[in-house]
């Protein structure tokens, strides 16, 4: 974990390869949330006006083709994000490798299509059972919502956190999902890189590390993890509270008066813009401490997994190459071996 952390801060160029992978897949959404206000229901009707739902309340055309839209563009995101994701993978799983730490040192060739594509097709397979669990925690995270909306518990907490409670069940299930996935996609593409492995492979030999290696997979998973979220956590805590001073600063109606100068020579300014492009400029400086905290994160959690699945190999190496030379094992050494 030591060596895992310190390529993530060694390298500005590593942090920026890792950002891109975490906002490619998904990270941007997150980072968006505290500085994104959700519309009210009276909003969404007014927005969409008659055309979702005809006067006997059943979908209209109209809605299915603007959810088949989105659908199509998130599929088309999600294909980006995995094969794009790959080549960045493959770039921080070489990087890591790299003994000399220096990974823009020397031109490193494209990688192979059909890692690529394997790399892919591992990330594909591994994200179906989150889309499995996320089907069936809908009904209740659906209930939630529409409970918080007609009758809300307790106007004071904001929208999300309140459904989070009331379906505290189902969002748990997912989260566990998601992470177990993560876990086995990320062991399973670095098996693919190091060991040229297929797919199937290398899910059933990720699956078999972590079960030879339950501690060792079990520090690596909370220790990378939480500091992600830890780091997601204070940019998300950062980024919106800066955004809540510039809407209290935009919404000021009371003029700041400042007087600056002495005696006949001063003068009384309103300093409610001055205030605003402050809190503007916080918003920025929150912005890219984020970006980096979140670039560092990835680049940490990315080395940690591959320092852990080259360690799970080179002691299945040893423990080959102890038992081919009858080091270990039930077979008795004979005279002349």
């Amino acid at each position: 974990m030591r060596q895992a952390l310190a390529f993530g801060v060694a390298n500005l160029d590593t942090i920026v390869v890792a950002l891109a992978g975490f906002l490619l897949r998904g990270g941007i959404v997150l980072l968006f949330v505290p500085i994104s206000v959700l519309p009210s229901v009276l909003g969404i009707a007014g927005a969409t006006g008659v055309d979702a739902f005809g006067i006997d309340g059943r979908p209209t055309p109209w809605l299915f083709e603007v959810v088949a839209i989105i659908a199509a563009l998130s599929a088309v995101w999600l294909l980006l994000a995995f094969l794009v994701g790959s080549v960045i993978d493959i770039w921080l799983i070489d990087a890591a490798m790299d003994p000399e730490r220096q990974p823009l040192r020397r031109p490193r060739p494209l990688p192979e299509s059909r890692i690529v594509l394997d790399l892919a097709g591992i990330r594909a397979v591994c994200v179906m059972p989150l889309i499995l669990a996320g089907v069936w925690a809908s009904s209740q995270i659906y209930d939630a919502v529409y409970s918080e909306l007609a009758t809300p518990t307790n106007l004071a907490t904001p929208l999300p956190v309140r459904v989070v409670e009331r379906a505290a069940g189902a969002v748990l299930v997912v989260g566990l999902v998601w992470l177990a996935s993560e876990v086995v996609g990320a062991v399973a593409i670095r098996r693919v890189v190091l060991l040229d492995l297929g797919v199937g492979r290398s899910i059933l030999g990720a699956l078999g590390q972590i079960a030879r290696r339950p501690v060792s997979s079990a520090f690596t998973m909370a220790v990378s993890f939480g500091a992600s979220i830890a780091a997601i956590g204070l940019s998300m805590a950062a980024t919106g509270t800066a955004f809540d001073w510039i809407r209290v600063a935009a919404r000021n109606g009371r003029r700041i008066a400042i007087t600056v100068g002495l005696g006949p020579l001063s003068t009384t300014r309103d300093f409610r813009p001055a205030v605003f492009v402050l809190a503007a400029t916080a918003l920025g400086l929150a912005w890219l401490a984020a970006l980096a905290l979140a670039g560092i994160a990835s680049a940490w959690r990315s080395a940690a997994f591959t320092e852990e699945t080259e360690a799970a190999l080179s002691s299945a190496r040893s423990s080959l190459y102890s038992a081919g030379l009858g080091l270990s094992g039930q077979t008795a050494e004979e005279s002349g071996d």
